[in-house]
């Protein structure tokens, strides 16, 4: 674990201190404040991740840590120059045997809080640790800042198997898939809402002919008689049949929707280092950090371009019954 102190957060711009908690950005190894990178919700230098910058504490922090004292080489905090044991924990500073000693009572938990602040932007694994031939390191590079969630999952779901739940893709559907850049699943589940949607368009001028015929009488507060369908009676039964398979696919997508992410995650990583891979052998790590961060991440464009279309269509459709609608009532 290294040892922040003296740093600065690049959030909030103050210098850490021994009693800072301090998480670290999976992809470059800047350090922030916890508090900082939740209110962002991702590295303060996101933007650089694609052209492989690594954090380096600055000049002027530096030479300020080295005058300052000694780094503990167990839990890392500064040390007057001269001292011989950690005054946090207790271990040895210097020589062969530095933190082998058995220091004093709470140094495994300092230890272990410092050990968590590194790999809470993990979600609790390592970067080199593998998720079926992949490393979290490069899955973390292609999800993005929200790799500490789905990290995890795919550890478990790699080892167990089963569900894992998913409420972003229960309530936003399709929209969820696009955003996550799975365009053919969004585009499946698009579809099939679509093609829900029809039973519903064949029933509405039928409906809204009974609506606009007795709208005084409902502005009126008064009951009209009950409407009794008389077309497309198989439209009225297929609306029902409709909701329940939305219903059906929203929850499928919900209990899978986090395997489904892990299988496309997977396959593009291995697909873009297979390019990066020379036929001789030689591999680009450069281009091939530089391809993970672009084409990885979210597109909030695509859910926009998906949504407006959808508003498009509906309203297009709904234009058409009016005109329907108006023909019959005249």
């Amino acid at each position: 674990m290294a040892n922040y102190t003296g740093a600065r957060c690049p959030v909030c711009e103050k210098k850490f201190t021994d009693n800072d908690d301090i998480v670290v950005c999976p992809i470059c190894g800047a350090p922030h404040h916890r508090s900082c990178y939740q209110q962002l919700g991702h590295c303060a230098l996101d933007e650089l991740h694609i052209k492989g910058h690594t954090w380096q504490p600055s000049q002027e922090d530096s030479q300020q840590e080295q005058q300052g004292g000694t780094s503990c080489p167990c839990c890392g905090a500064n040390n007057p120059a001269s001292g011989i044991f950690c005054q946090i924990c207790g271990a040895p500073i210097k020589g062969p045997s530095a933190c082998t000693h058995r220091p004093a009572d709470g140094w495994q938990d300092l230890r272990a809080a410092a050990s968590a602040a590194y790999n809470s932007a993990f979600g609790g694994l390592s970067p080199e640790e593998e998720i079926e031939g992949v490393s979290a390191r490069d899955i973390a590079l292609y999800i993005g800042s929200n790799s500490r969630y789905f990290l995890p999952r795919f550890k478990q779901l790699s080892l167990r198997g089963g569900v894992s739940p998913n409420l972003a893709a229960f309530f936003f559907n399709f929209l969820y898939f696009f955003y996550r850049k799975m365009y053919l699943v969004g585009g499946l589940l698009l579809g099939l809402f679509l093609l829900a949607q029809l039973p519903t368009l064949v029933a509405l001028p039928e409906y809204m002919v009974y609506v606009y015929e007795n709208i005084e009488i409902i502005l009126k507060g008064i009951n009209p008689a009950p409407f009794t369908p008389t077309q497309y009676i198989w439209a009225y039964s297929a609306i029902k049949i409709a909701r329940i398979i939305l219903f059906a696919s929203g929850f499928t997508m919900s209990l899978f929707g986090n395997r489904v992410y892990m299988s496309h995650v997977l396959n593009r990583i291995r697909r873009i280092r297979a390019a990066c891979t020379a036929p001789d052998g030689a591999f680009d790590d450069t281009h091939y950090t530089e391809t993970l961060a672009r084409r990885g991440k979210t597109s909030r464009l695509a859910v926009i371009l998906c949504a407006v279309g959808v508003f498009l269509v509906i309203y297009i459709a709904c234009e058409v019954v009016a005109a329907i609608v108006y023909n019959q009532t005249i």
